[in-house]
């Protein structure tokens, strides 16, 4: 479906050479890959230290809300904010954000401030993935695009599974984590440096925003509502994985509980490759979806070995269960990988732009309501609430794609 336009592009990315465009690629690959580490050492640390103060998981959840009802905020802006200010100092201005919330986080420590200051972390984010996604896409030709967005999102995954890493053993009610959150920071910017005489700047046109999201979904609700479901089990499972394993297996075990989230992140960088090499053999449509439903049965499985947390590594018992968590995460990745490969697929220029915009809020959407929805799960029905709230998301969305796919002419 080819859309109307609603952007002029100043300076085409075709008109970058192929060492510019590596070069570029390259720097944005480093940059947002160690920007990932800032983002997974958050969200864990920020649900243990609310945990420290005694609030319970519902507003445990309610707290990590906020800082996705920012993604939704600056997605919705996104073809505006963008435009203006072009993709290296769209990219900037985040970084700069992020940096301010990391500095006000252990500054201020009350749960109400925390939701301001996390509405804002959310903002930051949201500019620094939207834009860098958008810039990727705009690179990378459609024939090797599987592969190139593998490569960007395993070193990206690599980031987010450095996160959970340190955090298993920075005391959250301290200043370090945060630290460690600047110092990844100032490496990213430093990375991205040399793309600022690569920037492409977009001016905006009068036609309305909301419309050309409107038609960018409806183009493609299958891919796009993946990220919405992707945000569920993504915002829930950092919020909260490593509480509900030391809820089963015992305070003792908060090392487990860490484990589970960086495993999974860990399986998700060899995930990514493969996953994009076949993005660009096979049906991304179909691919998709096998995506999702090996995320639908490990999710099913996981309550039913996380006593194996309890045993060496090497034990029967623990294999599965680190199995399972590996499949869990690479899943993941792979439902990313293939659905920002799909969104360069269908759409160019202006339309990607607003396509990864509406891949952004939904995202944040989904990332609002599952930390809500299973920190309010556990808190009635106790640590079962976890698997059961994310398996009756992931099934949801996996009756729709399929549905959509087997109805699709």
């Amino acid at each position: 479906m080819q859309l109307q336009s609603w952007w002029a592009i100043g300076y085409a990315m075709s008109e970058l050479t192929p060492q510019q465009r590596i070069r570029c690629m390259i720097a944005l690959v480093a940059a947002l890959a160690v920007v990932s580490i800032t983002s997974s050492l958050n969200w864990p640390i920020l649900s243990e230290a609310l945990r420290n103060q005694g609030y319970s998981e519902t507003m445990i959840g309610i707290n990590a809300a906020a800082q996705f009802a920012g993604i939704i905020v600056v997605a919705l802006a996104a073809p505006r904010i963008i435009p203006a200010l072009g993709f290296f100092k769209a990219i900037a201005l985040g970084m700069i954000v992020l940096a301010v919330t990391l500095i006000a986080l252990p500054a201020f420590r009350s749960f109400e401030t925390w939701l301001v200051i996390r509405f804002l972390l959310g903002m930051g984010n949201s500019l620094l993935f939207t834009t860098g996604d958008t810039w990727m896409n705009h690179i990378v030709n459609d024939r090797v695009r599987g592969r190139w967005m593998g490569i960007y999102v395993t070193v990206g995954m690599a980031g987010w599974a450095v996160g959970p890493v340190l955090g298993a053993y920075l005391d959250p009610d301290t200043y370090w984590p945060f630290v460690c959150g600047l110092l990844a920071i100032v490496v990213a910017a430093a990375f991205l440096l040399p793309t600022r005489k690569l920037d492409v700047r977009l001016s905006a046109s009068k036609q309305g925003v909301a419309l050309g999201l409107a038609a960018v979904f409806f183009a493609a609700p299958t891919v796009l509502l993946a990220s919405a479901m992707f945000g569920v089990v993504e915002g829930a499972m950092q919020s909260f994985a490593h509480l509900y394993t030391m809820d089963v297996l015992g305070a003792q075990f908060r090392q487990i509980g860490y484990a589970v989230i960086w495993v999974g992140s860990i399986a998700a960088v060899f995930f990514q490759y493969p996953i994009g090499w076949l993005a660009d053999t096979v049906n991304r449509s179909w691919l998709l979806i096998t995506c999702v439903l090996a995320l639908m049965v490990s999710i099913f499985l996981f309550p039913l070995l996380i006593e194996g947390g309890r045993h060496p590594w090497w034990q029967p018992q623990a294999l599965a269960l680190w199995a399972v968590v590996s499949v869990w995460g690479g899943s993941m990745g792979g439902i990313f990988t293939v659905g920002i490969t799909l969104l360069g697929e269908r759409f160019r220029d202006a339309e990607l732009l607003s396509a990864n915009a509406v891949f952004s809020v939904l995202f944040g959407v989904g990332g609002l309501l599952g930390p809500f929805l299973v920190g309010t799960a556990m808190s009635a029905i106790g640590p079962a609430g976890f698997p059961l709230s994310l398996l009756a998301a992931v099934v949801i969305y996996a009756v729709f794609a399929l549905y959509r796919q087997f109805t699709r002419t």
